[in-house]
C-alpha cells in the first residue's frame, strides 16, 4: 500500500481506491464491485460500518368500513323497533267507563238494559293519536285508531263494542244501540254482592316508514268497574 494521501484519496498498486480518514483507511476494489475493507493500523478487512436500521413504521387500526360517500357506515335502524318506540310516546290509556247504574251505590234491575260508554272521550282513550319517532336517518309515523271494547259482564256473558258506546240519554228503558247489556240474575250471591266487569279497550296502531316499509301494532289496555243489580217488586194495594 503506498503512503502518500492526495486530497485523502489515492489509486492503489491494484487498482481499488482508498480513501484516508481519521479513524483509518476505506479501500474499494477496482470497478466498485465487492465490499469495501477498513484499516485502521492494527485491524484489517473490517467492513464499512453499517447505517443502523431504520424501525418499522407503527402498524395503524384499521378504520371501519366506509360508505360510498367515505364516512363509516352508521347503525342500521329497525323500523318496526322504532314503531315501537312511537307507540310508546303515544300515553295511550285505558279509558273510563260510565253505565246503567254506574255505581255500587246506584241498583241496576234484572231484566233492565245497562248501557256502557266511554266517559272521557279523547286523545288517548279513544283516538286518534298520530306521532312520529326518529333515529339516525329513519323517521317513522305512527297513528293509532280506536277499534272497539270486550267487556266481560261478570255474569259469565262477554259483550263486543264495536266504537265506545252510546252515552244514556237519561230516561227511558230502551236497550244500547251499541253496547249495552240485560242481566238475568241478581249479583247478590257474587263476591261482596257485586257484579265485576272486565272492559279491555282495542286499539290497531298502523306506521309506515321512510324506508318504505309499514306494518300494524294491536294495543290492548284494560280496566274494570262493579255493578249492583238486584229485583224490583212490584207491590199490589187493595185501592176498593
Amino acid at each position: 500500500m503506498s503512503s502518500s494521501r492526495p486530497d485523502n484519496v489515492e489509486i492503489l498498486d491494484d487498482g481499488s481506491r482508498a480513501t484516508y480518514k481519521p479513524e483509518g483507511a476505506y479501500v474499494q476494489p477496482e470497478g466498485g464491485s465487492g465490499p469495501t475493507a477498513f484499516f485502521d493500523g492494527m485491524t484489517q478487512g473490517q467492513p464499512d460500518p453499517a447505517e443502523p436500521a431504520t424501525p418499522d413504521a407503527p402498524a395503524q387500526a384499521q378504520e371501519p368500513a366506509p360508505q360510498d360517500g367515505g364516512e363509516p357506515a352508521a347503525p342500521q335502524v329497525d323500523p318496526a323497533e322504532l314503531a315501537q318506540t312511537a307507540v310508546s310516546q303515544m300515553g295511550l290509556e285505558a279509558p273510563e267507563i260510565a253505565s246503567t247504574p254506574n255505581n255500587t251505590e246506584t241498583l241496576g234491575a234484572v231484566g233492565l238494559p245497562v248501557w256502557l260508554w266511554v266517559a272521557n272521550p279523547g286523545e288517548t282513550t279513544t283516538g286518534p293519536n298520530t306521532t312520529s319517532a326518529s333515529a339516525g336517518a329513519v323517521t317513522v309515523t305512527a297513528t293509532a285508531k280506536f277499534t272497539g271494547m270486550s267487556i266481560d259482564m261478570g255474569d259469565g256473558t262477554t259483550i263486543e263494542c264495536d266504537g265506545p258506546g252510546t252515552e244514556y240519554p237519561g230516561t227511558g228503558i230502551d236497550p244500547s244501540p251499541d253496547c249495552g247489556h240485560v242481566y238475568e240474575q241478581m249479583s247478590d250471591e257474587q263476591p261482596d254482592g257485586l257484579y265485576t266487569v272486565n272492559i279491555t279497550a282495542h286499539w290497531g296502531v298502523e306506521w309506515e316508514s321512510n324506508t318504505g316499509e309499514t306494518g300494524t301494532i294491536p294495543v290492548e289496555l284494560t280496566t274494570s268497574k262493579q255493578l249492583r243489580i238486584g229485583q224490583y217488586q212490584t207491590v199490589v194495594t187493595d185501592v176498593s
